[in-house]
């Protein structure tokens, strides 16, 4: 059975202030529907978002990009934030040491659940993490780990 609750929706102009904005919107969505830990889901946004800016069409004159915020269930949500589309598909890689770019989607890799990539037709594509927001691990709260921590097995 799908628990699934659409929490929110923001579209917003394909520039880089929309990043802060976007972070904002996301957090209070969250807040709102009871979500307690949402530090994971803002930096997940606010990847998600630059990537979207600076390598996509929405970052080009008239762009735009959407966000959407789903609850999963009372623990885990989904981040999804649909861009204008361009020539690449996003993969994660790790940068060297002395890199300033190329970790967002390593680093969301690293604090997701699981991540992907939607291709939802007219060039335009949605990437999407699911992350915790609560204070235990569904079904591992007797174990003591907290959301956002990785352990071995718990992932």
């Amino acid at each position: 059975m799908v628990n699934e609750r659409f929490l929110g929706e923001v579209v917003l102009p394909g520039v880089a202030h929309s990043v802060a904005v976007a972070r904002h919107c996301v957090e209070g969505m969250l807040a709102s529907a009871g979500h307690r830990d949402v530090e994971n889901a803002r930096l997940i946004v606010s990847e998600l978002a630059t990537n979207a800016l600076i390598h996509t069409a929405s970052g080009l004159y008239g762009g735009v990009i959407t966000v959407e915020v789903i609850a999963v269930d009372a623990e885990i949500v989904r981040v999804e934030v649909t861009d204008d589309g361009a020539d690449t598909v996003p993969r994660s890689r790790e940068s060297g040491d002395d890199g300033c770019h190329g970790r967002g989607l390593w680093l969301v890799e690293q604090i997701s659940l699981k991540w992907g990539v939607r291709l939802l037709g007219a060039g335009l594509r949605a990437v999407w993490a699911e992350t915790f927001t609560g204070q235990s691990i569904p079904g591992c709260a007797g174990e003591g780990v907290a959301a956002g921590v990785a352990s071995e097995g718990v992932r």
